[in-house]
């Protein structure tokens, strides 16, 4: 028996019935083309199906980037073997025998055992090779294909790590040896260092999530995904760091080519990093300004922001802080290397941008001074804590766009830091915009956990207003109140040590007033 399911398109489910009309025949082959960018085909093989190929012929639209396939099927423990193997108008795009029931392919990425390549519009087939069912056996199965567009992001994995929501913890700023990262062989010799030891680094230091931005590259997607399946309890979030001469950005998210090439120096007119960055948010993944207070010099190519003109309302993210430049530093700096002065000047203008963290680590072996790309910060120091929905990539990016987060400049797992702020009946949390009204007193409440000793720094319009109380347990939730006469435009709560080193970083509150000149002259607390 033989069903189909689709809930995109009447026309496209008419011409699944037709298929099964034909696959409910004593012949498993068939001829007819399902034209859907959303089908479930449902069925049973017998053991006179034994050795047959059952392929389902579908069309592919102008513009897709990217066709997946997820097939389920009952029997495996009884013996049945059902292979996978997809292709395009020019021929096979791969076969993924008995153990691929999930595949992905994307211009730029694909499942192992599947190639990367342009998602060409035309005619496509998706066989299933019944390898082996034993006699008097019938085993179910379920085919999901599914055509999308470039509404949608790029993702190694679907669906999530763990369920729930809560607060993840992750790295999103790190590298391999599919750019520059180097470290010590077995024989000590320097080599170019293999995805593997970045992603057992991430596990080790206890991370949920960890981005590979590898520089202009996107090879390591493939190993990305291939190492998913025995890094199961880490989300693995494809990215790359757009490496230009006038500045570095993380695009997270994402596995589609992006053109990072600029116009020469001194030429007039051509492509310029507003070109490159609209490309990049066009992929649907976030942008991250990297590291945009390094003096960039011939030790540092391209590495602090100086592209003119930047149009910021591009921009998702900035990194305030970078793990190279505290490993250079000894400790994660607050002045000009900071990018922390370069984010909240955009918070004065007005724009609503996250700041994150990342380690921007090249060795994830050896991060004394004796590595061969020098000291370095650990994979996931600093880490970049998130709240989302749920271990997945959607909800993370969610997370990171919502600006719930805090950055941990030393990685202690059982830290927090959540805040919101109301004023009258309204309430925001990190992130959020709080209406106030005129003139009216704001509370900030904070609920730190893990920091007994601590003490909280509220930052408003760029400003400490000091770190002088204690945090006195290890759960704790303090509230402070703004001057009700001040007109701020936002706030945020970083957490200093006893000596008075910041070791939390918190992402703002967005504070919106009503219009200047439509206030009383009446303080209202």
């Amino acid at each position: 028996m033989l069903e189909c399911s689709n809930p995109i398109s009447q026309t496209a489910r008419v011409a699944c019935l037709l298929v099964v009309a034909i696959l409910a025949t004593a012949s498993i082959s068939v001829d007819r083309v399902v034209a859907a960018t959303d089908l479930i085909l449902r069925g049973v093989v017998h053991d006179s199906d034994n050795q047959s190929y059952i392929p389902v012929l579908f069309d592919v639209p102008k513009g897709a980037t990217k066709v997946s396939v997820d097939l389920n099927y009952q029997g495996r423990d009884q013996g049945t073997i059902l292979n996978l193997e997809i292709r395009d108008p020019q021929g096979l795009r791969g076969s993924g025998g008995g153990g691929k029931r999930n595949v992905v392919l994307t211009e730029s990425f694909a499942t192992p055992s599947f190639l990367p390549g342009p998602i060409l519009a035309g005619r496509w087939q998706l066989r299933l090779w019944v390898a082996n069912i034993r006699k008097d056996v019938s085993s179910p199965f379920e085919a999901h294909i599914k055509v999308s567009g470039a509404e949608d992001a790029d993702s190694i994995l679907d669906v999530p790590v763990k369920a729930g929501p809560g607060w993840y913890r992750g790295d999103l700023h790190s590298h391999t040896g599919h750019s520059d990262a180097t470290c010590a062989n077995p024989a000590g010799r320097p080599s170019p260092c293999p995805v593997f030891l970045t992603l057992e680094a991430a596990r080790l230091h206890g991370l949920d999530f960890l981005v590979i931005t590898d520089h202009n590259a996107t090879s390591h997607y493939a190993e990305m995904a291939t190492l998913a399946p025995y890094f199961d309890t880490l989300l693995l979030i494809p990215g790359r760091e757009i490496t230009t001469r006038q500045g570095h950005f993380n695009l997270i998210g994402a596995t589609r080519f992006v053109d990072f090439s600029l116009a020469p120096p001194g030429s007039v007119g051509g492509r310029d990093m507003n070109s490159v960055l609209k490309d990049a948010r066009a992929t649907q993944g976030l942008i991250s300004i990297n590291h945009p207070s390094i003096p960039t010099d011939e030790n540092c190519l391209g590495c602090g922001w100086s592209a003119p003109n930047t149009d910021f309302d591009l921009v998702n993210m900035v990194e305030v802080a970078n793990g190279g430049i505290a490993a250079d530093q000894g400790g994660f700096p607050e002045g000009a290397l900071s990018g922390i002065g370069f984010w909240q000047a955009l918070l004065d203008a007005g724009r609503h941008v996250t700041g994150v963290g990342g380690s921007d680590n090249h060795d994830p072996v050896d991060g004394s001074a004796k590595s061969p790309v020098g000291r370095q910060s650990p994979v996931g120091t600093p880490t970049t804590v998130v709240y989302a929905d749920d271990l997945s990539q959607a909800a993370v990016l969610r997370g990171l766009r919502s600006g719930r987060v805090f950055i941990d400049l030393e990685n202690r797992p059982n830290r927090l830091l959540d805040v919101s702020a109301t004023s009258g009946g309204a309430r925001a949390q990190m992130g959020g915009v709080l209406a106030a009204a005129c003139r009216a007193k704001i509370d900030v409440e904070t609920h730190l956990v893990g920091l007994a000793g601590d003490h909280p720094d509220l930052v408003v319009d760029g400003k400490s207003l000091g770190g002088k109380e204690q945090i006195r347990a290890d759960d704790q939730t303090i509230i402070l109140s703004l001057d009700p006469g001040q007109a701020n435009r936002w706030l945020r709560m970083d957490v200093r040590n006893a000596t008075g080193s910041r070791i939390l970083i918190g992402n703002p509150i967005y504070i919106k007033r009503p219009a200047k000149g439509s206030c009383g002259t009446t303080p209202r607390g």
